[in-house]
């Protein structure tokens, strides 16, 4: 009968049960293990993991029997797992607790994230769906939302579905197809200089499918195959102070407070100020949708993570001065910055976060979604502003930690023949990405290890420190490769 086992070493590298050269997988501090039995002195574990099958075109779970090559340390339960997964252009982090429970923070719009959680939790989809707690949508940008549309929409071989889910939450702005900037997001108000939106949602299944734009239409679609599939859903707006929607984790120390967005009352009705476009005062769509993210803080124990969102300068200047004057800490050891490393953010709020490790995720897809993401006075303002204690921050984007593998021969078509006749060049620049840039961070409530992969199985970062009651931090180690 198998055993349940965590890891209590940082990281545990796993081979073939009697063959030490086969390197299998590589766990991490807090991961669980079930163990079967030992063997030389040494235990054995049954792992379950998605291998891609070419024929089939898909994955499939293989089970099989592994052992580290030195015995491994183990402890008495789990700890809090952060994942920022490399979705390319756009977010998508997983939250896990102690205890199990799972909340989605946005998913990309592609597949990438789908097919992440296709490889990460190949032990549970092996018999069930992956049942998460709660999905949160920061706000409706389809780079974060459009990958939960195919997440849901996903079946497993056996026709069931990929995951299910409790609980949605968003921020209450819904987008249209219009291209009027005061249309867009329905409703709105005029209260002296200010322009409101008037027309937020709290149930996103319950729109009128007139009022949405073609990725929000497909997006309600999935909430209703996942009300079915399910059997209950309850969608959600967050503000401001919404912290007991997440009541229902369970773990003692964890505590989910909302930072924004920000909600006003124009007429009676909760509303939300237009913002603008830097450096012109005219009236903004994608600054709005973006500014008025849901933004969460996180915390376990001693430690802290913000999760910001597309928050922008206007947005954060406006949250700084709010929790001032509410008393809120925006103090975190773990930031995930806004909006992809966008230039538009404000030195005066990193300042107020002091964070010790930052992440940023993006990534390159096409020309078309080329912003430059992360921005080089950015990254250099996350080194300014980073916990002025830590001689070496860690700052991380996810498509810096990513791997690419350089293609050795790759043709482009040529619309018609060169001057020497041939239809098709060499394309000397040609990659592909071998390895995502995955972003783990885990901690205890007191020690957190963050760690990355890189493009041998056998190698990987990581680093470790330790927070006080006071938010001071003392590293234990520079790397471990």
């Amino acid at each position: 009968m198998a055993t349940k086992r965590y890891l209590a070493d940082d990281i545990v590298k796993l081979y073939s049960a009697g063959d030490s050269k086969t390197l299998v997988a590589t766990l991490f501090w807090g991961d669980e293990v079930s163990e079967i039995g030992r063997r030389n002195g040494l235990p054995v574990f049954r792992l379950a993991r998605a291998e891609w099958n070419e024929k089939r075109g898909d994955y499939e779970v293989v089970t099989q029997e592994v052992q580290p090559r030195k015995p491994p340390k183990f402890r008495k339960g789990s700890v809090l797992k952060v994942r920022f997964v490399d979705v390319g252009q756009g977010d998508g982090a997983m939250i896990e607790t102690p205890r199990g429970q799972r909340l989605l923070v946005d998913g990309g719009e592609g597949p990438w994230f789908r097919r992440y959680i296709r490889v990460a939790y190949a032990y549970i989809l092996k018999t069930k769906p992956l049942f998460c707690d709660a999905i949160v949508v920061t706000h409706g940008d389809a780079d974060h939302y459009a990958g939960l549309t195919e997440l849901v929409n996903a079946r497993l071989r056996n026709g069931s579905s990929l995951i299910t889910a409790e609980r949605v939450f968003h921020n209450g702005l819904v987008k249209s197809s219009s291209e009027d900037v005061k249309r867009v997001f329905g409703k709105t108000a005029k209260v002296g200089k200010t322009t409101y939106v008037v027309d937020l949602e709290e149930d996103l299944l319950r729109v009128p499918a007139a009022r949405l734009n073609t990725p929000f239409r497909a997006w309600q679609e999935a909430l209703r195959r996942l009300k079915k599939n399910s059997g209950k859903l309850h969608v959600r707006r967050l503000a401001y102070g919404d912290g007991t929607a997440f009541d229902f984790l369970q773990d003692d120390g964890l505590k989910v407070q909302v930072l924004g967005p920000i909600v006003e009352e124009v007429r009676g009705k909760p509303a939300l100020p237009f913002l603008k476009r830097p450096g012109t005062g005219s009236l903004s769509a994608s600054h709005t949708i973006n500014g008025h993210s849901v933004v969460l803080k996180v915390s376990y124990g001693n430690v802290r993570f913000l999760l910001g969102g597309d928050l922008n300068e206007e947005s954060e200047e406006r949250l700084l001065a709010h929790s001032r004057e509410r008393g809120d800490s925006l103090a975190s050891e773990v930031l995930k910055v806004p909006h992809h490393g966008s230039a538009d953010f404000s030195p005066r709020a990193l300042e107020a976060i002091r964070p010790v490790v930052s992440v940023v995720s993006s990534g390159d897809e096409t020309v078309a979604k080329e912003y430059i993401h992360p921005r080089a006075g950015l990254m250099g303002a996350l080194g300014k502003y980073s916990r002025a204690s830590v001689d070496r921050p860690l700052v991380y984007a996810t498509e810096m930690v990513a791997f690419f593998r350089r293609v050795k021969t790759a043709y482009e078509k040529l619309p018609r023949p060169d001057k020497e006749g041939n239809r098709e060049r060499e394309m000397r620049n040609a990659y592909e990405k071998k390895a995502f840039g995955i972003v783990h961070v885990r901690t205890d409530g007191e020690r957190v290890l963050v760690a990355t992969h890189s493009g041998k199985d056998n190698q990987k970062e990581s680093y470790a420190f330790r927070v006080d009651e006071r938010g001071d931090v003392r590293f234990e180690e520079t790397a471990i490769l």
